[in-house]
């Protein structure tokens, strides 16, 4: 005897057998026929299925012929006639088996863990497969045709089994607080239901039928299999004890085969054996399973998945017709069989297995004999004998793939970084559109390899329909064939989970036990929980967890469903697109991300508020860069409808990922923090992928529609992939998956795919060391949506800068303040910037071609930085209008995405509103045709206060001739304009009026009158009908811009601008190498030239230009024949090179002959120009004794450039000699005294010949005229040359191209409009070119005249008439109204005006008022208009701003119609928004009732709600304001739901009736209907237009929904009474009753008043006070005595009488229905 268990205690990984796909059994080049086998035993194909099927047997031998199951072919009995061929009545025979666990097994660790090999987990169906080949050698059964019978004793047993498996409850194996791995654990699978044996508990099979046992001496021992699952995990009475103890007992002597304690959820497998003569001999025995009840424990749950006994039968059966057996080998060649009692008819007899036969079967008085040939693999072996009549017929053969080939995924032309689609054929056109996208460019250019789910269980899952294997063993084949690993799995259908497991959102049965469930289940999913990514982990090639693959599923049924979740695709990967227009309306969504945290109390919402904020850190940080707003939850009540919205606004607009981290809930949302429906959310193509950190929601695979499926497959809307726990979740695990994801999604793998950040996320984490919970989590994260889907990621940054994100601070300014803000918000729509790059800000000043540059260094941007700058305010010359140019990266440092220059700059003026004052006509240099103007000038501010302006004009620039006047003005601020006769004398004060004198030059400023005036100042000149700009004095020319040329104030003379430079020369007093090539000289540290070429002493000579100091250099010829500076061969020794094949920087002349001694002294003489410059430098020595032998007048000529010490009797060493030619007082002489080196170092000046003055820039202007110049040169003998180049600009002043022309003396050009076409060039810039290389002496310019028809300028008058009502501050709603003049201030008439009107909001936002091109302004007319302008959505300070004649480029450059200044059209008026904030008033009623907590109300009720608001600007009057109430309601079971004003299919379910100016009352009906009995919860939030609340608490109210009629016992009240009481009483039900009435009577029974429904009044559902009082009269009208009473109520519908409500809370009061009342009077 042996009894023999193993109980499996550890669940580590120990991956066994052999690497197979399940295909080795195919040959690619066949056709195969699939049919269904659905029963065990013998079955038969005729010719007419195979015929029918299309099977050639005409071209076939029968010996060709294969049929393959379970992955292997198996033998075939073919009745052919003996002629190979199969023709009509032929056909085939073979033993074929259901499915049972045999393929299961291959899905756990270790086979032997199979928890139920009797009952499969996918499937009783199993397909097997015809095909056929060129072999005639095919597996075939053995005929036994021998008969021999008496040469063999017959087998006194066989071996029979007994056995049963259950199917009513499926264990998961191990379980930790609910988690339960998706992996097969030990003994998982299907079994009874678990039972507690706590106190203890039997299974007791009966009496067991052991048919014919047999117990003779050489009986082999009974064989016996079973499996015991634990199903709970009960404290232990001690550690180690055990909380199971499993006791199995068989025979009437209760034979132990297993006495077992074991623990948890470990699995006790039985494998054993015993005697047979332990079962009573008639072969009838008890069984039992027990569980022994004997720990102490609170439960012992346990179930038994099989059992199985293999035991030694007789021979002797009773009437089967169908048998099947096991022989053991005989000592024999062949065991003889002797069957008697069956009931065959033409019985066929097949021994299956690895040696197959047919057996003869004779049959002779009842008894059947066979025998059957030993086998040589095993020692017994299996018989299966059926009557014809049993044979199972096969009626249908179906061709593979429809073509009866299968796929050859191994000979696929391309397996390299594949991207698999499994599907399930129902959806099949739309996955081919699905899988051409993928494919497509827009798709991300997969490769894509599609596969139907039917195919793959036939060829990689055994031929077992659902069998995950099927696509396991499918991807895990195409893993390993490719070099380049598949990209991701998609998995495209719904799956639901095989087993039947009870949980929140497990509805319903699983797939194995449903047919409803088994039919959706389109593409099924791994292990339960059910864990798509356990597809392909767990297999050779990672570790147990991490994928293979990434993984994704589309959980559709249907095709319409996948053809809506691929519109959103294509739609999402368009937003992808890196080529795209980058800018905030298309990007920014992207960067966005919304965290919601819920949470049941404090602690819990703080913790997860603070374990979202650690992830908002990673997304907002590395390359995602993003901006992660919080919705936290606080208390148990909904999020308000104005927060609501504002999320829908936000989810709308879109955003990236939506992070929710809290309990599950039976909301709509499945969180405890409310959404609205995604059918809500405007947010098409902007489409989230939304992580789930809670529990259940993630759950796709049961059979009802998931939240994750709801948000997925929502039309144009929702989110494009939901990742989400399918089970229970864990906070702790649950922070650690998402905190890895975020690592995955904006650090290390930036721009992968969801389905690749999954896999590395589970890869990052989870290894031995990681417990049950962890893994549950990190595997059971289910991905509904793409694997393939980019979470909206860029490859480069892309920084962006807007007008609205830059401003300008502080509000007040004035003179005092010594610094103005520059306030700039960067933007980066792409990936994160990590390295430091440049913000520039060039600041123009007013009227003034000055401007500043400031440098900042920017560390970095994800997504947005606000930078906060402080300049200098610079009050002299910055009041005004100043042009900020703002540039981020500017040269480009940061490869941008899409745009380097344009969003990358921001120009924007900011009118600094000091009280100051700018001059406004005449313009600047204005020539002006009469001789009585106007002066006019603007504040800078038009609507300043009144201030006091001093105006001074005179004919020169200081304001201090006796000419000099001067005007005070005192007014409010705007135009303001001196005329004529204002002016007075500034030395006297008399009166001056202004009279113009021809050609005269006057300059004129303008200032604020204060304690330090700040002028602004002008010039103009009269000359008679001449109209245009010029300068004809020193005042006037010192504003153009010099270049080598400068004005001397001292003398107002033009003179070229002086220049200097450093001379050095080192001399060395040895000959010897190298030393003698440092002799050299230098320019301004730049070595001209070096060496002394030979030994022979000489003069080294350098001539330095005196104007340009420039040195001159050698004649040389050069190897193409030109020659370089052919003027210069003196006669020096190294003309033309000497010993340097280049020009030299020095000449050379011998001192050791008198040739070139006299060459040296001409040269010095006669060859240098006077104010040249001359180094003259010997190295080594200086010969003296040869210049007396030889030319004893050298020292003269020394003596005349100035030198004193160059003598006779010198002795001969070297010198250094500097001189200017022509002047003796610049001379510089240095002497070796002691042969030592000597150096020279000092400064040099010379000045500019050429030089350039420019004028500003001239224009723009209407018409060009001419062009008059006049200059005079200082000298007589001139060498002057002054050219004119007019520089053509554009209207926004860029340079096009130039005119040059001589400057004559005295000129002009004519007919400049033939010239110059104004409407490409209306504006010029006259520069002037200088040149005198003589006598640098430039020419001096007279004057330059540019006459024009001028352009016309428009000023905003001010002056103190303007309009602002009703006051600064108004209530958001309010309208307000502004009006002011406009002027046109010249002597031209503007075009039709445009004139922008906006208001500026405290976020530098421009909301626009329309406002129509006004007519044309004449000379001297006005504008005037008011203004209306709405506040809704501008709570807080805001500017309303007027601009005149607006800029129309992004610039700021070129304004809608040419104008000369467009400082004076600028107006900015603060004022403030303020909101109400007053709460609105809610009403709610039921039936017209106010009712109170937990009254009734009817199942079909209209509840109205009315929100009263008594803010008269901002109106409840639209349908949009529908936005601002939410509705909800939580049914009996807890389920909260969010009633919508329209559904998703766009019924109205709330009417509803906006406010409007008479009322601002918003209402709304809800006819609804409570379907269920019980406690229904009403919570109702409003809030106005403003954000106010309905009052400090939102409107719940609990209310009882009863469907029965009934109604209560009647009281009336008050009692006692004395002159009246009334009745008070409840009603349930959808009806009140038909007849109702209310009897008195006495003490004795008396009936003395009834009274009847009409007298009642109304009555509604619910509670009730009658209107009616009784007055204690009777029928009669007469009053009753004082004393008891009686009374009853009767209450009938429809004629039947209504039961009594809660009768047992009111019986105290009540006596056989019958209620007391007292009179006393």
């Amino acid at each position: 005897m042996r009894i023999g268990l193993f109980l499996v205690v550890s669940f580590l990984s120990t991956f066994a057998g052999a690497q197979t796909y399940g295909n080795e059994w195919i040959s690619y080049d066949q056709k195969y026929f699939s049919f269904p086998v659905v029963e065990t035993g013998i079955h038969k194909i005729d010719y007419a299925t195979l015929i029918s099927a299309g099977v050639p047997l005409s071209s076939l031998s029968s010996s060709n012929l294969q049929i393959f199951g379970k992955e292997k072919e198996i033998p075939l009995f073919i009745q052919d006639g003996g002629d190979e061929a199969i023709e009509n009545g032929d056909f085939i025979l073979f033993y074929a088996e259901r499915n049972d666990g045999w393929l299961d097994s291959t899905l756990y660790d270790n086979e032997e863990w199979i928890g139920n090999p009797k009952y499969s987990l996918y499937n009783d169906t199993l397909q097997y497969f015809l095909t056929w080949n060129s072999s005639s050698d095919n597996f075939r059964f053995i005929e036994e045709s021998s008969i021999d019978f008496e040469n063999y004793i017959a087998d006194d047993f066989v071996v029979d089994e007994t056995f049963n498996f259950y199917s009513n409850s499926y264990n998961e194996g191990e379980k930790s607080a609910d988690a339960s791995s998706s992996f097969y654990m030990p003994g998982e699978g299907w079994g009874s239901t678990p039972k507690n044996g706590s106190a203890g508990y039997s299974w007791d099979f009966g009496t067991l039928n052991f048919t014919g046992i047999y117990q003779g001496s050489n009986a082999p021992l009974v064989d016996y299999e079973s499996v015991v699952v634990g199903r709970s995990n009960a404290a232990q009475t001690n550690p180690g004890s055990g909380n199971h103890h499993t006791r199995h007992t068989i025979g009437n002597n209760n034979f132990v085969l297993v006495d077992s304690v074991f623990t948890g959820y470990q699995s006790v497998f039985v494998n054993g054996s015993f005697p047979a003569d332990v079962i009573p001999s008639i072969g009838n025995s008890n069984f039992k399973v027990n569980i022994v009840g004997d720990l102490n424990v609170a439960t012992d749950y346990q179930s038994i998945n099989y059992w199985s006994f293999r035991y030694p039968r007789s021979l002797s059966f009773s009437s089967e017709s169908i048998i099947d057996f096991e022989v053991i080998n005989s000592a024999a060649v062949k065991s003889k069989i002797e069957i008697t009692g069956g009931q065959f008819n033409n019985p066929v007899a097949f021994v299956t297995g690895a040696e197959p036969y047919k057996l003869t079967i004779v049959e002779s008085n009842g008894i059947y004999q066979s025998l059957v040939p030993n086998a040589t693999l095993t020692d017994r072996q299996k018989v299966f004998i059926a009557s014809d009549n049993s044979i199972k017929e096969v009626n249908a053969l179906k061709a593979v793939n429809q073509t009866g080939f299968f796929t050859d995924y191994a000979s696929s032309s391309n397996l390299e970084s594949v991207l698999l689609f499994v599907y399930n054929d129902q959806l099949g056109p739309v996955v081919n559109e699905y899988a051409a996208h993928r494919s497509s460019l827009n798709g991300g250019s997969y490769n894509v390899l599609t596969a139907e789910v039917a195919e793959l269980y036939q060829q990689y899952g055994g031929g077992i329909p659902k069998h995950i294997n099927g696509i396991r063993r499918f991807a895990h084949h195409v893993y390993e064939l490719s070099g380049a690993k598949p990209v991701g799995l998609f998995l495209l259908g719904k799956g639901i989970r095989e087993a039947n497991i009870t949980s929140l959102t497990s509805i319903g049965p699983g797939s194995r036990t449903n047919n409803l469930a088994y039919q959706n289940s389109l593409v099924p999913s791994f292990g339960q929980p059910s864990c798509d990514a356990c597809i392909t982990s767990n297999l050779p090639g990672t570790n147990k967890w991490t994928p293979l693959i990434p993984t994704g599923r589309i959980s559709v049924k249907t095709q319409a469903q996948l053809q809506t979740y691929l519109s959103k695709i294509i739609a999402f990967d368009a937003q992808q697109n890196q080529n795209d227009i980058y800018n905030s309306s298309t990007k920014d969504w992207q960067k966005h991300i919304l965290h919601f945290s819920g949470g049941e109390d404090f602690q819990e919402q703080q913790a997860f508020q603070n374990y979202l904020n650690v992830m908002a850190t990673k997304a907002e940080d590395y390359y995602f860069g993003g901006d992660v707003q919080l919705v936290a939850k606080e208390n148990d009540n909904p999020i308000s409808p104005t927060e609501l919205q504002g999320i829908t606004d936000r989810i709308s607009e879109g955003v990236s990922l939506m992070n929710f981290f809290g309990h599950f809930s039976t909301t709509e949302s499945g969180f405890d923090i409310n959404l609205d429906d995604p059918s809500n959310w405007d947010n098409e193509g902007r489409y989230p992928l939304l992580l789930a950190n809670s529990c259940y929601n993630g759950n796709i695979f049961h059979n009802s529609t998931s939240n994750s499926e709801s948000f997925v497959l929502t039309p144009s809307a929702g989110v494009i992939a939901y990742l989400g726990t399918l089970n229970y979740g864990f906070t702790g695990a649950l922070q650690s998956y998402s905190n890895h994801f975020y690592d995955q999604f904006s650090r290390h793998n930036y721009g992968g795919t969801i389905g690749g950040h999954i896999k590395a996320t589970i890869d990052s984490v989870l290894d031995e060391s990681s417990n049950l919970i962890y893994e549950t989590t990190f595997m059971q994260m289910t991905l509904h949506g793409d694997p393939m889907i980019r979470l909206n990621w860029h490859e480069l940054p892309e920084i962006e800068l807007t007008d609205s994100r830059v401003s300008f601070g502080p509000e007040d300014i004035s003179l005092a303040t010594d610094s103005i803000e520059i306030n700039v918000k960067i933007r980066n729509l792409g990936k994160a910037i990590t390295d430091t790059f440049d913000l520039t800000i060039n600041r123009n000043f007013p009227n003034s071609t000055i401007d500043s540059n400031y440098v900042f260094n920017i560390p970095g941007l994800n997504y947005e930085r606000a930078l906060n700058f402080k300049l200098p305010l610079q009050s002299s010359q910055g009041i005004g209008i100043n042009k900020f140019t703002v540039k981020v990266d500017r040269p480009d440092f940061i490869e941008e995405q899409y745009d380097e220059l344009i969003n990358n700059q921001v120009v924007k003026n900011f009118l600094i509103n000091v009280d100051g004052i700018e001059p406004v006509w005449p313009e600047n240099f204005a020539v002006v045709p009469i001789d009585s103007i106007s002066i006019k000038a603007s504040t800078i501010d038009a609507l300043a206060d009144f201030n006091t302006y001093r105006f001074e004009l005179d004919t020169t620039p200081d304001f201090n001739s006796q000419f000099a006047r001067v005007f005070n003005l005192s007014t409010e601020g705007g135009l303001l304009s001196v005329n004529p006769a204002d002016w007075i004398y500034k030395s006297s004060g008399s009166s001056a009026p202004l009279q113009l004198e021809d050609s005269l030059v006057y300059f004129w400023r303008v200032a604020l009158e204060d304690t330090e005036l700040i002028w602004k100042q002008r010039s103009f000149q009269y000359i008679t009908n001449k109209r245009g700009w010029g300068q004809d004095a020193y005042g006037q020319f010192v504003s153009n811009s010099f270049n080598g040329v400068e004005l001397n104030p001292a003398n107002e003379y033009r003179e070229f601008t002086p220049i200097q430079a450093d001379i050095s020369c080192l001399c060395k007093s040895t000959s010897q190498s190298p030393g003698h090539y440092d002799n050299a000289w230098y320019l301004n540290s730049i070595q001209q030239d070096y060496n002394i070429c030979t030994t022979t002493s000489k003069f080294h000579v350098a001539v330095v230009d005196k104007a340009t100091l420039e040195a001159w250099g050698t004649r040389y010829v050069n190897a193409n024949g030109s020659v370089s500076n052919p003027d210069n061969d003196f006669g020096n020794n190294n003309d033309n090179g000497g010993c340097e094949n280049r020009v030299m920087k020095y000449f050379t002349f011998n001192q050791t002959n008198s040739t070139e001694l006299n060459a040296f002294k001409n040269f010095i003489e006669n060859e240098i120009p006077t104010g040249n410059y001359v180094l003259i430098y010997t190295p080594m020595t200086t010969r003296y004794d040869l210049w007396d032998a030889l030319i004893p007048d050298l020292y003269l000529t020394f003596s005349e450039m100035g030198s004193d010490s160059i003598v006779p009797g010198r002795p001969n060493r070297p010198f250094i000699f500097l001189t200017r030619k022509g002047d003796p007082n610049f001379v510089v002489e240095i002497f070796s005294q002691n042969n030592e080196d000597i150096y020279l170092d000092t400064l040099i000046s010379g000045a500019e010949v050429l030089g350039f003055e420019a004028s500003p820039v001239i224009g723009p202007v209407k018409e060009w005229e001419s062009i008059h110049w006049k200059q005079n040169p200082l000298e007589s003998n001139t060498a002057d040359t002054t050219y004119l180049e007019i520089q053509l600009l554009d209207e926004l002043g860029n340079y096009q191209s130039s005119i040059d022309t001589l400057f004559t003396q005295h000129d002009s050009i004519i007919n400049l409009q033939s010239i110059i076409d104004v409407g490409l060039n209306p504006k010029i810039k006259l520069l002037s070119k200088y040149t005198d290389p003589l006598n640098q002496t430039p020419s001096q310019m007279d004057f330059w005249h540019v006459l024009y028809d001028p352009i016309p300028e428009a000023a905003i008058v001010g002056n103190g008439n303007f309009l602002w009502a009703p006051s600064d501050t108004l209530q958001e709603g309010q309208k307000g109204l502004f009006s002011i003049d406009v002027a046109n201030v010249s002597d031209v008439s503007m075009d039709s005006l445009l004139v922008s009107y906006f208001i500026l909001d405290e976020n530098q936002e421009k909301h626009y008022i329309p406002y129509d091109r006004a007519d044309s302004l004449r000379i001297g007319a006005f504008l005037s208009d008011t203004i209306s302008f709405e506040t809704t959505n501008l709570v807080g300070s805001n500017f309303f701003c007027m601009e005149v004649n607006p800029y129309v480029d992004l610039n700021l450059t070129l304004t809608d119609q040419p104008e000369q200044s467009h400082l004076n059209n600028v107006l900015q008026y603060p004022f403030t928004v303020v909101s109400e904030d007053i709460n609105p008033i809610l009403d709610v009623t039921f039936n017209g009732i106010h009712i109170l907590n937990k009254d009734i109300v009817a199942p079909t009720s209209e509840i109205n709600i009315s929100l009263n608001d008594e803010n008269p600007y901002l109106l409840l009057d639209s349908d949009a304001d529908t936005s601002l109430f939410g509705i909800f309601i939580t049914d009996p079971e807890g389920i909260t739901s969010r009633i919508p004003f329209i559904d998703a299919a766009g019924n109205i379910v709330m009417n509803w009736i906006p406010g409007d100016g008479n009322q601002n009352k918003f209402k709304i009906s809800y006819p609804a209907y409570f379907e269920k009995s019980g406690i229904y919860t009403l919570l109702v939030q409003g809030s106005d237009k403003s954000g106010n609340e309905s009052g400090d608490f939102e409107y719940q109210i609990d209310f009882d929904v009863i469907h029965e009629s009934r109604i209560s016992q009647l009281m009336n009240y008050p009692n006692p009474f004395s002159t009246q009481t009334r009745f008070v009483f409840k009603l349930t039900g959808d009806r009140v009753p038909d007849d109702l009435l209310i009897q008195i009577m006495t003490i004795s029974g008396r009936v003395v008043r009834e009274i009847s429904e009409g007298e009642i009044g109304p009555i509604q559902i619910g509670r009730n006070i009658t209107e009616f009082a009784w007055d204690g009269r009777d029928q009669f009208g007469d009053l009753l005595a004082n004393g008891v009473y009686l009374y009853r109520v009767k209450a009938k519908i429809d004629g039947k009488d209504i039961d009594i409500l809660n009768k047992e809370d009111t019986e105290q009061y009540f006596h056989k229905g019958l209620g007391k009342m007292y009179i006393i009077r």
